[in-house]
């Protein structure tokens, strides 16, 4: 048993021997500043390939999306080539400063050009093929659009690319993704679609990912608030004003609409393509809120002036003061008191009567509403 652990750590060190002889052979003549081709005209193609191993988080504030990606490179070496016969050794591991690779980036980053690690191992074939392999966390670029929120959807580009060349010297040869989700997202549905794009002597290639919201119970809470505040805008035309209340009802829905107008104007920013018909109802509420309560205090007032509710029916109140101590007290009704009772007014005849102004107000306000629902949705469909 000992003599078979000698004999396999004695073939292990014979092979990293030959390794690291192997390396300082094809390293030691090597240029890392001119391209690994034949010929200086020869154009240098690169296979790129995406894996995709978590989607972390789709951002619609700030309009991104981060996600875990393996990013890999291969291409070949002219200069990086061995027969079998001279070593027996079918690949090597050399450091990533030691040899030429191509400047490939990932075009729309939010954090800009990533730099590559020096220290990175990449894998070189007897062939001459070179393999490098990046597994880190990207944040990208996203087309958000949340013109129907909460059932939105966006697309996110995760897109590779190389630099910009006036004459193209190396670009993508083939390339391939996978998706491989660790876990599933409990907001999105996310689907994938293979991309590629060529313009102005830029060659990029990638995938884009779309990503819907999920129906669930947190989308069920962003359409109640909407309603809710539609028909407590509407109920401040069904109180009446006898109650007292209508201007302060009024006045607080308006308040209400204010604050949750701009609580959701951050929530959705300002990155969407197009304009949210959600925060637009909002803002067309908030402005018939606002209208409400001005059409309210019109309406109180043309109630008191036609029932005379602005006068005072209840006998007046006295104080007499003796000494230190202050007495309050009802007078008697009694024309030698001379206390003065206004009778109510007997009713008249108007042309328009504060309940028909109320009643013709909320059917403003319902027309209004529902033609701006129908023109939105058959605009968006």
């Amino acid at each position: 048993m000992k003599l078979i652990a000698v004999l396999i750590f004695t073939l292990i060190g014979s092979i990293s021997s030959k390794r690291s002889a192997l390396r300082d052979m094809l390293l030691k003549k090597y240029d890392k500043t001119k391209r690994p081709v034949e010929y200086d005209d020869d154009i240098l193609y690169a296979n790129v390939s995406l894996t995709l191993k978590k989607i972390i988080e789709l951002d619609i504030l700030k309009g991104d999306i981060a996600s875990n990606l393996i990013l890999g490179f291969e291409w070949n070496d002219v200069n990086l080539k061995w027969t079998d016969s001279q070593y027996n050794i079918s690949y090597i591991n050399v450091k990533l400063s030691d040899v030429w690779y191509p400047n490939i980036q990932i075009c729309n980053s939010v954090t800009g050009k990533f730099s590559f690690d020096d220290n990175k191992e990449v894998t070189v074939n007897r062939n001459g093929d070179v393999n490098l392999y990046i597994d880190k966390i990207f944040e990208t670029y996203c087309r958000i659009n949340v013109e129907k929120y909460p059932f939105d959807e966006h697309e996110c580009d995760i897109s590779v690319c190389f630099e910009h060349q006036m004459y193209v010297e190396e670009t993508v040869g083939e390339f391939d993704y996978e998706v491989k989700l660790q876990s599933a997202s409990n907001q999105w549905d996310f689907n994938f679609e293979k991309s590629d794009v060529e313009n102005d002597n830029i060659v990029a290639v990638g995938f884009i990912i779309y990503g819907k919201r999920k129906v669930s119970s947190a989308t069920i809470t962003k359409i109640i608030p909407p309603i809710m505040l539609t028909l407590l805008v509407l109920s401040v035309h069904l109180l009446p004003p006898e109650s007292g209340e209508k201007v302060s009802v009024a006045i607080t829905v308006f308040l209400t609409n204010i604050v949750f107008l701009s609580e959701t104007e951050k929530i959705l920013g300002n990155n969407s393509q197009d304009a949210s018909i959600y925060l637009m109802y909002l803002l067309i509420l908030t402005l018939v809120s606002g209208c409400s309560s001005v059409f309210s205090i019109i309406v109180c007032k043309l109630y008191a002036n036609q029932t005379g509710a602005n006068t005072n029916s209840a006998p007046e109140i006295t104080q007499e003061s003796n000494g230190q101590r202050n007495r309050v007290g009802v007078s008697e009704i009694s024309d030698e008191q001379n206390i003065k009772i206004t009778a109510t007014k007997p009713c008249k005849k108007h042309l328009l009567t504060y309940k028909k102004l109320d009643q013709i107000i909320l059917l403003i306000i319902v027309i209004f509403l529902l033609l701006f629902i129908i023109i939105s949705v058959s605009t968006s469909s």
